[in-house]
């Protein structure tokens, strides 16, 4: 939800202002990106919102009009027209400012600077072309710029739940966990299949009601209260109380809060009352849980459709699911709970998922798997194509004139080719196939034009490959003419330069050899309702202008908060004297009440739209009087504790002084060092206790002689004298001399060492004894 007023006012703070500025306040930004005014969608979601001035957003392209809001946004009186686009993009990079804030927690780093840089955003899976398009869009608007994909919220659910189970090994490759995930939001209806194996998700299913949520349950409820309101009342009330927007607001707040009161088992009543409805008209009712029940049966008879369908596409039974898990806010319904389980012919529903964020933690895994910025284990993630996609040509000589390129269920992003044989300039149309089946109007078929400029007039071979990327949305890749040419080199004779004379002649003039040419071609892609760079850009400097604004106020409004605050936080304290009374003087405290009380006047008169620079200003006159009083309250709080460390310094370095004389550990020490330590601790001992001696004269409300600051500045010059003395190393001992070692004989020619005679000692050469024979 965004609130446009002075400045604007984004999710929580845009729901507190809705009812006062309901015509500014819009909601249900994601069921209108990329669809057209005229959209049958369109109209039906528009009439969800009274009170809000919807018109036609047109581009400067021109071609269909898109959705746009008029609003009165700052101080400006005209009525401006916003892309529906833009507005969503607000909301997802507030989502993004929540995000920074609390990273920024408990650091010392701004929340500016911790702006997510990499995102994947969950969309649900029945978004068309042109709605992923246009919420694309709203992020470049806004300046999100690092979308790494467009998730399916529930593929998002699925990858939430089963890559903490595969990191604890509890999936087989030999046999597949099918786990059904059924979500139910505030305006949708989705159930899904996914079959987990070890380092892989494959979504088999997915079915959705997009017209089915929490929203239609309060809504049921509050065409009973209105009802039963019109019938007590009649010819006095001035109209329908659904088609007065504040009164419409009213009724659906009280109407949900009887939903959630009929939720839980055992309850059996909720009861309704409404103050001042309508035409000074009060109205309470009761709503038995029986009565509720059967208003809600319409609603509750479709939820078996989506699980039919997407059991009999995957292939599968109840029997076969290992989970059921439900999701949403809506699944906390308990006549919904219940009329799955009947649905499902099954005991109990899983709800080990957190049911609010689970889309949210899924789409963080996924970011972390594909952002460079973390190192994780790859994970296998197979998206399901929600729509069959179908390229269609004119002319040629092809027996068809189209062909399903993309199958619905298919994985993407994904690459496909189709070739054709053309000369010169030609289109293929991409469009939805069946659309009528999967509930997109007819309107919504067309999805793009693809322009391929082809130079010859010769029939060719024509390449053109189309790209699904990573977000679903339909991309040209590239386009390739194929020729056949005559290959030159195939034409010289054999080496030697003349033919062979026992060649068989060929009969007639022998073909040619030909060889295969491919040509790059250009082409271009033209969409409805797309959103061209220029357009882009220019929305996105009125964002830029928009968040200056908004920033503008902002600090106008902290400003004045805090000239208020202080003047309301120093009333008391200057006259307790538990507080600041004793620290003033009463020429001190008389001129600041006076000052403070001619400031709060004018606050709340002339200064109430003053500027953020009058404010700064008016809070430091009032602080140059304040200032000195609370200054000699925290000297007179912090000085005993400064004095006290000082006081432990002085004891301790003297206490060494005295004892490392006699230490072998401080023998290093020189007599001259110890007596500098001796004469900066009796210097200091000296100072501290003169002004300690002056201090105690003076009475509180005057300024101290011996301040916090000096304490601490003479503490240090204590250390930077002392420290460097306690803490002198002993100098390392001399290493003792080695006597000489004898030298080594160097070995003889024949390998053997020579021995060297000692002096003074003859040697004898030893010989054997032989045996002489004849």
């Amino acid at each position: 939800m965004v609130g446009f007023d002075e400045c604007r006012r984004v999710g929580e703070q845009a729901t507190s202002g809705q009812s006062s500025n309901l015509k500014n306040t819009i909601k249900g930004m994601k069921r209108l990106v990329g669809l057209a005014f005229d959209d049958p969608r369109a109209e039906k979601e528009m009439k969800w919102y009274p009170g809000v001035t919807f018109a036609p957003f047109e581009r400067s392209s021109g071609g269909t009009p898109s959705i746009g809001v008029k609003i009165h946004a700052g101080d400006s009186e005209k009525e401006t027209v916003v892309p529906i686009e833009m507005v969503a993009g607000m909301m997802l990079r507030h989502m993004g400012d929540i995000a920074a804030a609390k990273a920024a927690e408990g650091t010392s780093t701004p929340a500016s600077e911790l702006f997510p840089q990499d995102w994947v955003v969950a969309i649900p899976n029945y978004f068309t072309d042109a709605q992923r398009r246009g919420l694309q869009a709203g992020c470049e608007i806004v300046g999100i710029k690092g979308v790494l994909r467009f998730m399916h919220e529930n593929t998002a659910t699925a990858l939430s739940y089963g890559i903490f189970k595969d990191l604890k090994k509890e999936f087989d490759a030999e046999k597949p966990t099918n786990v059904m995930f059924i979500d139910m939001g505030a305006s949708a209806y989705t159930v899904s299949i996914a079959t987990f194996i070890p380092g892989q998700l494959i979504v088999k299913s997915a079915q959705c009601d997009s017209e089915l949520g929490g929203r239609d349950f309060d809504m049921a409820v509050a065409n009973w209260i209105a009802s039963g309101f019109e019938q007590k009342f009649g010819s006095k009330l001035s109209g329908k109380p659904m088609d007065k927007p504040k009164t419409y607001l009213k009724i659906l707040a009280a109407a949900e809060a009887a939903k959630k009161t009929l939720s839980p088992v055992g309850v059996k009543e909720a009861r309704i009352n409404l103050e001042m409805l309508m035409d000074d008209f009060d109205f309470s009712t009761s709503l038995k849980v029986e009565e509720y029940e059967a208003i809600c049966q319409p609603l509750l008879d479709r939820l078996a459709g989506p699980i039919q369908k997407a059991l009999e596409e995957a292939k599968l039974t109840s029997a076969d699911l290992t989970a059921v898990e439900i999701v949403g806010g809506s699944t906390r319904i308990g006549c919904v709970k219940r009329k799955l389980l009947e649905i499902l012919n099954i005991e109990n529903l899983s709800t080990t998922m957190n049911a609010d964020e689970s889309v949210a933690r899924g789409a963080a895994l996924q970011s972390a798997i594909l952002s460079p910025r973390f190192k994780v284990l790859p994970y296998d993630i197979q998206e399901a194509q929600p729509f069959p996609i179908k390229v269609s040509w004119e002319g040629g000589v092809e027996e068809t004139s189209s062909v399903t390129m993309f199958n619905r269920g298919l994985t993407f992003p994904i690459v496909r080719r189709v070739t054709l044989k053309r000369g010169g300039p030609f289109s293929v149309k991409a469009s939805y196939e069946d659309v009528e089946q999967y509930g997109l109007p007819a309107a919504a078929e067309e999805i793009a034009t693809i322009n391929i400029d082809n130079p010859t007039t010769a029939e060719n071979k024509v390449r053109v490959n189309i790209k699904q990327d990573i977000h679903g949305i339909l991309v040209i890749s590239s386009a390739q003419m194929v020729e056949e040419i005559e290959d030159p080199e195939a034409e010289q004779p054999a080496a030697g330069g003349e033919a062979a004379a026992d060649a068989p002649a060929e009969d007639g003039e022998g073909e040619k050899k030909k060889k295969i040419k491919k040509t790059n071609l250009t082409c271009s892609i033209s969409r409805p309702l797309d959103w061209s760079a220029d357009e882009i850009n220019k929305y996105y400097e009125i964002e830029v202008a928009m968040a200056n604004a908004d920033r503008i106020v902002i600090e106008t409004s902290n400003m004045r908060n805090e000239l208020e605050s202080y003047i309301y936080g120093m009333r008391d304290k200057i006259s307790s004297d538990s507080q600041l009374g004793l620290f003033g003087t009463p020429e001190e405290k008389a001129a600041f009440a006076e000052k403070r009380d001619a400031m709060e006047n004018w606050l709340y008169e002339d200064g109430f739209d003053a500027t953020k620079k009058v404010y700064a200003e008016k809070l430091a006159e009032l602080k140059a009087l304040g200032d000195p009083i609370e200054k000699r309250q925290v000297e007179s709080q912090e000085r005993p504790g400064v004095v006290s460390s000082l006081q432990s310094s002085l004891e301790s370095y003297t206490a060494w002084v005295n004892e490392s004389q006699a230490s072998e550990t401080y023998e290093h020490i020189t007599d001259e060092e110890r007596e500098k330590v001796r004469s900066k601790c009796d210097e200091i001992s000296a100072w501290m206790y003169e002004k300690l001696d002056q201090q105690a004269g003076m009475s509180l409300d005057e300024n101290p002689v011996l301040t916090v600051h000096s304490i601490r500045l003479k503490h240090k010059e204590l250390a930077d004298v002392c420290s460097p003395v306690i803490n002198k190393p002993k100098p390392k001992p001399k290493p003792k001399e080695e006597p000489p070692k004898d030298p080594t004989p160097e070995p003889s020619e024949d390998g053997k060492k020579e021995e060297v005679p000692m002096e003074g000692v003859e040697t004898e050469e030893k010989t054997e004894d032989k045996m002489e024979t004849d």
